[in-house]
């Protein structure tokens, strides 16, 4: 992803990071900042009254020439509490000029995570990175922080990608010189175990990747209801996510969310022994809603799979230590943080649904019991697990999971039928007819 301007000196903004959830894009000349969709609600304690207060002026807008630094398209000027900014009605994100978002975070306080902004610290380090990358490389155009992680995902994609083809390679020629020069008329018994276990897990990859090609093949046949004409039964909804009651703090990050869920795991052996064993796992039980364009229902999170790919990890080692608020977190879910204090290692690992995150849900519409007939489906009905049906929650849009679910498929069919074959070419070449 390019660089967005500012959109008053048109200077490319800086993605800085903050301790609230995303990065926030800044203008190294002090100008503004920019919000994406839905991240100013990490960045106002009281978010439901700004929501309120934007639904009580009736979203009077005026639109001007200033273009969205994300899409290029002009964006409408708002006022709220007497704070001005601009907002972008095709990609919905905020241009929030110097000092606005200061003044939105002191104008609707009392959330149970209190937010502190320094919106000066942001602009000085967006100056200094700016000096920084000048100096360095004058010439050199700057790019997003996720442009960079991409850049590596698919760097190491690729590098595995290669070793595996190679190592494929050196292995099937190894066999066929092993044909011709092996003294062997049968395997080693040790060796022998080996193969079949190579055999039989590659068994294993290919079955989870048709289980995966079908889950697929789900997803794609059930159409996305829109929540005001939800059916009893299976159903697939796409919406935004908002809190029941009172958001939850992530157990150890301490970001407002939704929903989250939690792995603690601790390190045990060494070598080539060593190995992640859990020690504590859990994920949150309060409901959440899904709210789309025609209304909003209710979903009941225990027992559906997770899939959310952004995950926190948190780790201990000999040179570092966890962050406090990772061991108030341990505290608060009842968890022993001794462990964090000698010289075991131990990982915490948490994922989360932000509040007005895109949310994927696919599960069983049921009806509440007790409620009338005559309330419209959405207050009627909730989604839930059921036994005879899938049940998944997601924060990517339903294009994004089935890309992730056909690679999954793909990845595991090859290298299982990969695994199968060089395994059935070996107990073959060393059957006992084989001679010197």
């Amino acid at each position: 992803m390019l660089p967005m301007p500012c959109p008053d000196c048109r200077q490319d903004l800086f993605a800085i990071p903050t301790p609230h959830g995303p990065g926030l894009d800044v203008c190294v000349s002090g100008h503004g900042l920019w919000l994406e969709e839905g991240e100013v609600n990490l960045f106002v304690e009281d978010y439901r009254s700004l929501q309120r207060a934007r639904a009580d002026t009736g979203r009077v807008a005026v639109r001007t020439q200033t273009r969205c630094p994300r899409c290029g398209n002009p964006m409408d000027s708002e006022a709220i509490s007497c704070i001005a900014f601009l907002r972008c009605d095709v990609c919905r994100g905020w241009w929030l000029p110097h000092g606005c978002l200061t003044r939105l975070n002191g104008a609707y306080r009392g959330a149970a995570v209190p937010i502190e902004i320094h919106e000066d610290e942001l602009y000085l380090r967006a100056a200094a990175r700016h000096r920084a990358r000048n100096g360095a490389c004058p010439d050199r155009p700057a790019r997003h922080q996720t442009h960079a992680n991409s850049q590596r995902l698919w760097f190491w994609v690729l590098f595995f990608g290669l070793a595996l083809a190679l190592g494929g390679v050196i292995f099937i020629a190894g066999i066929g010189k092993a044909l011709k020069t092996s003294p062997w008329t049968k395997l080693p018994e040790q060796t022998l175990l080996y193969v079949w276990a190579g055999f039989f897990g590659g068994i294993g990859l290919v079955i989870h990747g048709w289980l995966v090609h079908q889950r697929k093949r789900l997803i794609e046949n059930i159409p996305t209801s829109t929540i005001r004409s939800l059916a009893l039964g299976l159903v697939e909804i796409s919406g935004r996510a908002q809190p029941e009651a009172a958001l939850l703090s992530a157990p150890f990050s301490g970001l407002p969310c939704v929903f989250y869920a939690y792995a603690v795991e601790e390190q045990v052996g060494s070598g080539k022994n060593a190995r992640w064993e859990t020690v504590a796992t859990g994920t949150s039980e309060q409901p959440f809603y899904v709210n789309d364009t025609t209304g909003r229902v209710l979903v009941l999170p225990l027992g559906a799979e997770r899939m959310l790919p952004d995950e926190r990890t948190y780790q201990n080692d000999w040179w570092s230590e966890v962050p406090p608020r990772v061991m108030n977190g341990l505290t608060r879910l009842g968890i022993s943080s001794d462990r964090l204090r000698g010289r075991k290692t131990v990982r915490c690992r948490e994922t989360f649904i932000l509040p007005e995150a895109p949310v994927y849900v696919l599960g069983t519409a049921q009806a509440n019991q007790g409620v009338k007939e005559s309330l419209e489906n959405p207050a009627r009905l909730y989604i839930g697990s059921s036994h005879n049906n899938e049940f998944i929650i997601s924060d990517r849009s339903e294009k994004e999971l089935l890309s992730r679910l056909r690679w999954q498929a793909w990845a595991c069919l090859v290298v299982g039928l990969i695994v199968i074959a060089a395994c059935l070419i070996t107990l073959f070449a060393y059957s006992p007819t084989t001679v010197s």
